[in-house]
């Protein structure tokens, strides 16, 4: 007799659980969420207008991700990264990142470039008015722009999950305001190299740009308040 291999029509229709993972996992991305900070459902699910079981689900499997961990309590908070993990991280994103960047120089076509020029102005502007929430959106806009170019998704759905790792982590450099002027900072030299189709200088440009971010927060990782070790727990099962 022969089997129906047919699985049959699914609903295409996004859950409320998947919503509201998407969400908090832009928010991490983002650096919208900071270390440290706990994220209890019940309070999240009142914020975001949904019942409680979707944030519970979106949590978890954020705590399965890596990007969030549980205390003792079972309440998810946002992990400030040891510097080792970190530094595996950024060497991580320097490769792929670098990759990408270096083939989205091949491929880049003026308008490509001009609205990667128009974002650049936006963070600029953000950092003039000593705003880190624009500084922030801009600068994911302006990496994940530059994959969108290199036409790989393969390797952005990877980046993208660690940049959901590290993102709470780029916040700190609040702290740490950028000592770069306008016109010497590094994604200029990576906007001047996907105009003139210069792979290498892409890659280098990316490299020096993550470096530097790398040195300003290293330092502060090392610094992790002592109280945020007494919300560390083995207990990774369950979201209070």
């Amino acid at each position: 007799m022969d089997m129906d291999s047919s699985l049959g029509p699914v609903d295409r229709e996004e859950t409320l659980a998947e919503k509201v993972y998407r969400r908090l996992r832009d928010a991490l991305v983002g650096g919208r969420l900071v270390p440290g900070q706990k994220l209890v459902h019940r309070m999240l699910a009142a914020d975001l207008g949904v019942s409680p079981t979707p944030v519970r689900e979106a949590l978890l499997r954020l705590v399965s991700e890596g990007a969030l961990e549980l205390d003792a309590r079972g309440i998810a908070w946002v992990p400030r990264l040891a510097v080792d993990r970190y530094d595996e991280i950024m060497d991580l994103r320097v490769e792929l990142e670098g990759r990408a960047a270096a083939r989205a120089a091949l491929l880049a076509a003026p308008a490509d470039v001009e609205a990667l020029r128009g974002i650049q102005v936006r963070l600029m502007q953000g950092r003039r008015a000593k705003d880190m929430r624009v500084v922030l959106e801009e600068n994911e806009r302006f990496h994940f722009g530059v994959i969108a170019i290199a036409r790989m998704p393969v390797l952005q759905r990877v980046v993208e999950s660690l940049w959901v790792q590290v993102g709470p982590t780029i916040s700190l450099l609040i702290a740490v305001p950028r000592p770069v002027a306008p016109e010497d900072h590094p994604h200029e030299a990576w906007l001047r190299a996907l105009a003139t189709h210069d792979p290498e200088g892409a890659r280098a440009a990316l490299e020096r740009d993550l470096r530097e971010h790398a040195a300003m927060l290293r330092p502060l990782l090392a610094e992790a308040p002592p109280a945020e070790a007494a919300l560390r727990a083995p207990r990774r099962a369950a979201a209070g």
